[in-house]
């Protein structure tokens, strides 16, 4: 550790992994989180922070804590019940979260147990995370604050399970990612198979015009610190063609060709920066700043568009979701920036340290909030020159972390 950094008190940061839900997703995290830590081990990042590390395991679910990432440490961690591992993990006293789950439980409850425990996490707040994981309520969001979307419909198992679309259209599972599930319908007798294909990850399915030849660009924006969508990061291009007319699971993860879990990110088949006009460019800026503000992001996002033959823009998806490993797209997109200050780790530092930021003081003097359903900020209170040093800087939720304590010592599921 260098010495610049010797009597600076290090952020507890803890980067939250795994999946309650299936070992792909596990794998999936595992892999990303892993990236992180082995990219933040130059000296100002030791210097500054200090890692810890929660996971979260299917069977059960259950937890661990291991000292680091690599295989032989999270292999050594002893697995806890899953009611052990919450009073573990709210016992870290973490300053901050780095979330690395994928799963839909990760997304939305794990997030939100960090609220509950009062660690603000890095990225967009559970609400826009949740309403991101479902592909059609997303794209009637941002449709309704004028970005431009694909004409579509969904189908429910059970109830809606025709179209009246007129091919060449494509079917996606409306909750599910990493392209699993979704076929590129090009005549009627292909729909049947595509349809069942596109239900085994969730009993509703968009079922939404295809773009043909299609361009599929990727486009990323930052906050301020006035929490403005201000930065447009340089955009990536996927490139695709009439024999591989959209991304496929191989395209994001190279898997175990024995086990199926992915190993690693996939490479190539993309270009950053894009080379787009800047007739487009200005296109889907506006529409990525519409999309951010629509979904309630936080931090940063990340939206896929498909372009048309005119130069058209449609929303596909949005991506809100970063682990800061050297090949994520955000961290690939920023080191392209003419920005230093947006050069990986500098950019990770920024996002901690605004994270950070946002953690509550616990003020017992307080006044209580009378009316809203939200919390609403408070002016800070302004401190008597006899309080302790303990009660100006003390982080914690305080007492309530306390009775929090109780209830997730008996508490089952999140």
């Amino acid at each position: 550790m260098g010495s610049s950094h010797s009597s600076q008190k290090k952020v507890r940061v803890v980067h939250l992994l795994g999946s309650a839900t299936s070992a792909y997703y596990e794998g999936v995290s595992t892999t990303l989180a892993v990236g992180c830590e082995q990219a933040a081990q130059d000296e100002e990042t030791l210097g500054k922070y200090e890692f810890l590390y929660a996971v979260v395991h299917p069977e059960g679910p259950t937890w661990s804590f291991p000292k680091a990432l690599d295989e032989k440490s999270r292999k050594a961690a002893p697995r806890v019940p899953h009611e052990v591992g919450l009073k573990t993990l709210a016992d870290l006293n973490a300053d901050v979260c780095v979330p690395h789950m994928f799963c839909y439980p990760g997304m939305t409850s794990y997030r939100g147990l960090m609220d509950v425990l009062g660690v603000p996490f890095v990225g967009c707040p559970v609400d826009a995370m949740s309403l991101s994981t479902n592909k059609a309520q997303t794209k009637a969001v941002v449709a309704a604050a004028g970005v431009p979307v694909a004409p579509g419909e969904v189908l429910r198992r059970g109830e809606k399970e025709t179209t009246t679309m007129e091919t060449p259209f494509i079917l996606k599972p409306c909750c599910e990612d990493n392209s699993m599930g979704i076929t590129v319908v090009h005549n009627m007798n292909e729909f049947q198979s595509a349809l069942a294909e596109a239900f085994k990850f969730d009993s509703e399915v968009l079922c939404e015009k295809f773009i043909p030849p299609g361009r599929e660009i990727r486009m990323a924006v930052l906050e301020n610190d006035q929490g403005e969508p201000a930065t447009i990061l340089p955009c990536v291009e996927y490139f695709l063609s009439k024999d591989h007319p959209i991304r496929t699971p191989e395209d994001k993860y190279t898997n175990d060709k024995t086990t199926g879990m992915p190993v690693c990110m996939a490479s190539g088949g993309r270009q950053c920066p894009a080379d787009i006009d800047p007739v487009l460019q200005k296109k889907m800026e506006e529409a990525t700043r519409k999309a951010h503000k629509a979904l309630g992001c936080r931090d940063y996002s990340l939206f896929d568009f498909r372009v048309d033959e005119a130069g058209e823009i449609y929303f596909l998806e949005a991506c809100l979701y970063c682990s800061f490993s050297p090949r994520s797209v955000i961290v690939s997109m920023a080191n392209q920036a003419a920005d230093p200050s947006l050069q990986h780790p500098q950019l990770f530092h920024t996002l901690i340290n605004r994270a950070a930021a946002r953690k509550q003081v616990y003020d017992p003097l307080q006044v209580m909030q009378q009316f809203g359903m939200k919390a609403q900020p408070q002016p800070p209170r302004a401190q008597p020159a006899q309080e302790s040093d303990h009660h100006q800087n003390n982080n914690v939720v305080g007492t309530a972390r306390v009775a929090l304590g109780r209830v997730l010592s008996s508490a089952t599921a999140v």
